[in-house]
């Protein structure tokens, strides 16, 4: 059976990285202190959104062939708003998502395609577990689509897009740890191109990355991911 221990000269053996094969940890060789980045909050949420504006010299037919985000930017806002006086560390936090449509526009049944630009912005609120000395991030993705709004009168809105968002905020700070450690590492031999399997072929086939199942994945899917403290 495969371990995590590699025997080197004399009785000492070699704690190695990998999957923990044998149920249980070796013992630690040392406490050491270490420089991280702690995740405090890690969380994901689905906005749907609907906006509209006026585009000029629509007429007759006029149709949006395609509509496609090109540029996505979020920040935080505004100063946090602790809950509950701020006890247990998590707070309100004001995020801003803009946001650079470009659309491809027939003004007409017989016009040529013309290119349009809009930019949009869209503030949320979340609570998050952002104690002081954090720092909040957040990645946006997004589609849209958009139709034209026949029976709009003049200067009034004519153009509604419907915009899909999915937002991951991650709440992080640079921390001292005291972490338990079973040694340095020191590099493995790398097997031969011309021999993949090792010369000899000892070299264990490596561990595929944990991934969640389908069914599992799409259950957290189906309903909304409340950010927070847990």
């Amino acid at each position: 059976m495969a371990t995590n221990r590699e025997a080197t000269a004399g009785t000492e053996s070699r704690v190695m990285p990998g999957l923990i094969r044998d149920g249980h940890c070796p013992s630690p060789r040392e406490i050491v202190l270490v420089d991280a980045r702690k995740v405090f909050d890690f969380c994901t949420q689905e906005d749907l959104l609907e906006r509209c504006f006026n585009i000029q010299g629509l007429g007759e037919g006029a149709t949006i062939l395609s509509c496609r985000i090109t540029q996505i930017s979020c920040e935080e806002a505004a100063d946090r708003q602790p809950v509950n006086n701020g006890k247990d560390g998590r707070a309100i936090v004001s995020i801003q998502i803009t946001l650079r449509l470009q659309l491809m526009v027939r003004p007409s049944a017989t016009a040529q395609p013309i290119l349009v630009e809009r930019t949009i912005t869209f503030p949320k609120q979340v609570v998050l577990c952002a104690p002081e000395g954090t720092d909040v991030t957040c990645d946006v993705e997004g589609s849209c689509i958009c139709t034209v709004q026949p029976g709009a009168a003049q200067g009034e809105p004519n153009v509604c897009c419907t915009i899909q968002l999915c937002t991951v905020l991650t709440v992080t700070a640079d921390v001292k740890l005291l972490v338990p450690a079973f040694g340095s590492v020191l590099p493995r031999r790398c097997p031969s191109a011309a021999s993949p399997a090792g010369c000899p072929p000892d070299v264990e086939p490596c561990d595929p990355p944990v991934r969640f199942a389908t069914r599992q994945r799409d259950r957290h899917r189906d309903h909304d991911c409340d950010c927070g403290c847990g």
